[in-house]
């Protein structure tokens, strides 16, 4: 029996140790087998749905992300990596045939990127990988885009020393939010252009055409869509208003011309930068730009140049038939005038003398600028300048059947005129402002006597790129949307456009809007935007 005892025990002792033996070669196999836990990965503070306003709001998400076993990840732990992407909800391919896009490049923790993408629900995607695993944990989110297009300032610009052309925008989402918007028609289609000209704006009730919105440049003129802004190489002008596109020519300052009828214009009128004006009459089956007008006969040959100014009443209700154009050849006033004789409404005309004239329409001088103004029931301003640097300026009124000489303004006092390049005039007063430099002034045409704008206050290396009155070119103000006291107002402040050259980046430009106070020839700022590229046009995108 007890032989036996020692038998079992002698076979226990062994089996342990065998266990142990077993045990401890485990242990000591570290190098050839590695047996990790491995970490579950949470993700915390992921919002469901993020609501952006395009290329002015930023998506931003700032997630907690914690792992079982280290607790909460950082940024700089190196064994993480942290991506963001982002898709249409939808499907389909967001820009260049990507169906998705990197939203962070750099594979931070937390993601602060401006929304450049057009309006549309997107589904994005927050991503944590374990570098030494390869584990992927990811979490999803909502993100809908608003469109910046749909109402407000329309802000063309030059980038750059190679002058891109870009739009920015200062978006009216409501009364309370007004925000800016910048290089808006980029991710839209608009072609690569440089030399910023203007931006064309015609509203109309009519279907056809709708709202016509032209950005025009050096290299191109093309018109975007009016509630999207989308546009593409197919909308260029020559191919949408233009019976034979024009070669060697781009359009450079577009207008319409508007009578009593309140649904929309009598005519568009067009200027290239070679000098050639167009006539488009809306009224005529299949309107279009067809020859150049600056011509006596037809379809002609043109005989002259003309400047890239166009004088017209901006009355509301219209009560003109007539434009004002300037031939530049022969320094002379030419009009162009609706009526019943298709073939006369393609052709320019010498504007005549009157009998009790304050001037000539044949000046003999150069133009230097022209405006057309609601001040006089539809005058227009010419600046012009004699052969010693002189200038003088000239109101010819365009109410009715137009070209009634009613002001001539010689002499003028008015410090470093000659050297202006920016000029605007009130519609309200008989207020002329120009700019020197980083310098505004305001000049009394009824009095003869000149004002520093000291409370427009720009810094040593700023210059005045635009001086502008934005009119409401709706046919019709009574058609506009918002109708307060306040609203009508902006079309009488005064805009300012300068650009910062100590800039760091080519966004130095600012816009400041001025209310013009017409007892103490003066203007107080109410507001202003910074940020964008140099300024060369503003118009106010309305809405009915």
């Amino acid at each position: 029996m007890n032989d036996l005892k020692c038998k079992v025990m002698k076979i226990k002792v062994i089996i342990l140790f065998l266990f142990v033996f077993s045990l401890c070669a485990c242990f000591d196999d570290k190098g050839n087998y590695d047996y990790r836990e491995m970490a579950e990965i949470t993700i915390e503070n992921i919002p469901e749905l993020i609501e952006v306003l395009g290329s002015s709001d930023h998506i931003v998400v700032k997630p907690k992300v914690i792992s079982s076993l280290e607790g909460e990840i950082t940024e700089d732990n190196p064994n993480f990596e942290f991506n963001y992407k982002i898709e249409l909800k939808a499907g389909g391919t967001i820009v260049s045939g990507q169906r998705w896009v990197d939203l962070n490049p750099m594979k931070k923790l937390y993601l602060d990127t401006l929304a450049v993408f057009v309006a549309n629900t997107y589904v994005g995607w927050f991503s944590v990988m374990d570098k030494r695993s390869g584990v992927q944990t990811s979490a999803m989110f909502e993100v809908k885009v608003a469109s910046p297009t749909y109402e407000g300032w329309m802000i063309l610009c030059d980038e750059g020393a190679q002058k891109r052309v870009r739009m920015d925008m200062i978006s009216v989402i409501s009364a309370e939010r007004t925000v800016p918007a910048y290089d808006i028609l980029t991710p839209l289609g608009l072609p690569e252009l440089k030399q910023a000209a203007g931006i064309g704006f015609y509203p109309t009730l009519y279907s056809n055409p709708s709202d016509i919105i032209y950005v025009m440049s050096g290299e191109g003129t093309f018109k975007i869509d009016r509630e999207t802004f989308k546009t593409d190489a197919s909308w260029d002008i020559n191919n949408v208003d233009f019976v034979i596109p024009r070669v060697g020519e781009n359009v450079i300052f577009y207008t319409s011309v508007n009578g009593s009828n309140a649904a929309g214009a009598l005519a568009c009128l067009c200027v290239t930068d070679v000098g050639n004006a167009y006539a488009q009459v809306l009224d005529y089956g299949g309107a279009a730009f067809e020859y150049p007008v600056n011509t006596s006969a037809r379809g002609a040959t043109p005989e002259y140049r003309v400047a890239p100014y166009i004088g017209v009443s901006l009355a509301r209700p219209g009560r003109s038939s007539t434009a004002l154009f300037y031939d530049v050849d022969n320094q002379r006033f030419v009009g162009w005038k609706y009526g019943s004789d298709a073939d006369g409404m393609q052709i320019l005309t010498p504007v005549p003398d009157p009998d009790d004239a304050l001037f000539s329409f044949r000046t003999g001088m150069e133009l230097v600028y022209m405006e057309s103004t609601r001040y006089s029931n539809g005058l227009v301003y010419a600046i012009l300048q004699d052969d010693a640097g002189k200038r003088c300026i000239y109101g010819i009124n365009m109410s009715g059947n137009g070209f009634v000489q009613e002001a001539k303004y010689e002499n003028l006092n008015a410090p470093d005129f000659d050297k202006a390049t920016s000029f605007a005039f009130h519609s309200q007063f008989p207020y002329m402002f120009y700019a020197v430099g980083n310098k505004v002034y305001l000049h009394n045409l009824g009095t003869n006597a000149t004002y520093p704008m000291d409370n427009i206050a720009l810094g040593d290396n700023e210059e005045v790129t635009m001086l502008k009155f934005n009119l409401y070119r709706q046919c019709s103000l009574a058609d506009l949307s918002n109708q307060s006291d306040e609203f009508m107002a902006r079309q009488y402040e005064l805009m300012v456009g300068s650009y910062n050259h100590s800039a760091s980046d080519n966004n130095g430009g600012r816009l400041g809007f001025y209310p013009v106070d017409g007892v103490n020839n003066s203007v107080t700022k109410r507001t202003e935007y910074e940020g964008f590229a140099r300024i060369k046009d503003v118009v106010y995108r309305e809405r009915r």
